[in-house]
């Protein structure tokens, strides 16, 4: 069969498919990622074919001259918001509308990325789309094109949690009718093509959904799980990492993809309070940053490395511990390599609360920003480093993981969906 993944143009979205892209093509099929011409080199970089639609992203540059009240950071509106006394009808509903709007979803794919994805799915016609959940173009050229769809989370799924709730909310509010922002947006999406809306175009036939199942959302709406499998780009193991490990702990630290591409090196740590608070400890510290990021004047301690990009999942099978920022692709490395977490959360998705998550199963830390110090950066630390516990507990997450199914078994789950859609969308023989 022909497949189009498809997702937003952020590396760190396209790492968490490209292992379902690679077992789609280990079982014979055709698959091809199609997305903005900004993600196109490191596309070319995974070994899959990629194919570019519409203008460029360019998320950091954008964000960066926007206003925050143009954006969805200043709305005021939260797609993790979990509190119940918050969560009324007209925040959820006033929520999923910011989101689909030009604030959030209509910034991460505009509709040049809509025109050149529809147009190539008419050309090509997949069987199936696999597309991103922060990016509806993919479901709007599947039905364009007649394709079977599927959605792929980038976290825990607060999109389908909010949409699963303000569905129930409106059924319990008489004066609400009919009102729904997010048909009524994704509708104008689809008439431009000469489609029609279906609620399986808001949450994909079903939704593939890597993360562990404690660390899931609960949800009505059908889901594959799928084994996290770790893919941090092409790279080569520097020759200090073949040493043998040194007796001091060697601690990782990261601010994922993201970082740059995103919040164009932004960051809630500070690189002179992490090198104070690593210098007083008998660590080896790897931080995974771009060397040219830390400000001329900056001492570095001998005990801190700086190497450049080295393959996340490659280091942490040495390291003692992880200091990182909550990120999916991140947090999941750390959880496949048994690694306990200190986790200084960014206020992007719900990292947050994936944090809480960690710190509540006893795998980590959560230190929030407000919190955050150099001494407080070290006390935290050192308990992930000296605790016992944390270590067992990383250990026995991560068998946890081992047992979850893989890419390959998802191959035989898609191909099914693909041949039962095509039963549906089969004419019906005429006598």
């Amino acid at each position: 069969m022909r497949v189009v993944i498809t997702q937003l143009a952020a590396t760190a979205h396209l790492n968490l498919v490209v292992p379902i892209g690679w077992a789609l093509k280990a079982a014979g099929h055709d698959v091809v990622v199609a997305a903005q011409p900004d993600i196109m080199p490191a596309v070319r970089q995974t070994g899959l074919v990629g194919v570019p639609v519409g203008d460029e992203a360019r998320y950091a540059q954008r964000l960066a001259e926007l206003a925050p009240e143009e954006t969805i950071y200043g709305s005021g509106y939260d797609i993790a918001e979990v509190r119940p006394e918050v969560l009324t009808y007209e925040y959820v509903r006033d929520c999923l509308a910011a989101f689909a709007s030009p604030l959030a979803l209509d910034v991460n794919t505009d509709e040049s990325v809509y025109d050149g994805l529809v147009s190539y799915c008419q050309w090509w016609r997949p069987d199936l789309v696999i597309w991103d959940s922060m990016t509806f173009t993919g479901p709007v050229a599947a039905a364009a094109c007649g394709a079977a769809h599927v959605r792929t989370t980038i976290g825990r799924d607060h999109w389908g949690r909010m949409r699963e709730l303000f569905l129930k909310l409106r059924d319990e509010r008489p004066d609400a009718g009919d009102e729904d922002p997010v048909r009524d947006w994704l509708s104008a999406k689809l008439a431009k093509y000469g489609c029609t809306y279906r609620e399986d175009l808001v949450l994909g036939q079903t939704t593939i959904d890597s993360m562990p199942s404690w660390l899931r959302i609960p949800s009505e709406h059908d889901h594959l799980p799928v084994r996290y499998v770790a893919y941090n780009g092409p790279g080569t193991v520097p020759d200090w990492l073949l040493e043998p490990v040194p007796e001091r702990p060697r601690v990782c630290m990261t601010l994922g993809n993201s970082f740059h591409e995103v919040w164009g090196d932004r960051a809630e740590i500070g690189f002179a309070d992490l090198f104070q608070a690593a210098a007083g400890l008998d660590i080896e510290l790897i931080l995974l940053v771009d060397p040219s990021v830390i400000a001329e004047g900056i001492e570095v301690p001998d005990n801190v490395r700086i190497p450049g990009f080295v393959p996340l999942d490659h280091l942490l099978k040495s390291c003692s511990a992880i200091i990182h920022h909550g990120g999916t692709g991140t947090t999941a490395t750390a959880l496949l390599n048994g690694v306990p977490q200190l986790i200084v959360p960014h206020a992007l998705h719900d990292e947050r609360l994936v944090a809480d998550v960690i710190q509540q199963n006893g795998l980590g830390v959560h230190l929030p920003p407000e919190r955050l110090s150099v001494e407080s950066l070290r006390d935290e630390l050192q308990r992930v480093l000296t605790d016992p516990g944390f270590t067992w507990r990383a250990d026995e997450a991560r068998k946890g993981i081992e047992s979850t199914p893989t890419p390959h078994d998802l191959v035989k789950n898609l191909e099914e969906l693909v041949y039962r859609h095509r039963g549906a969308a089969a004419p019906v023989p005429t006598a």
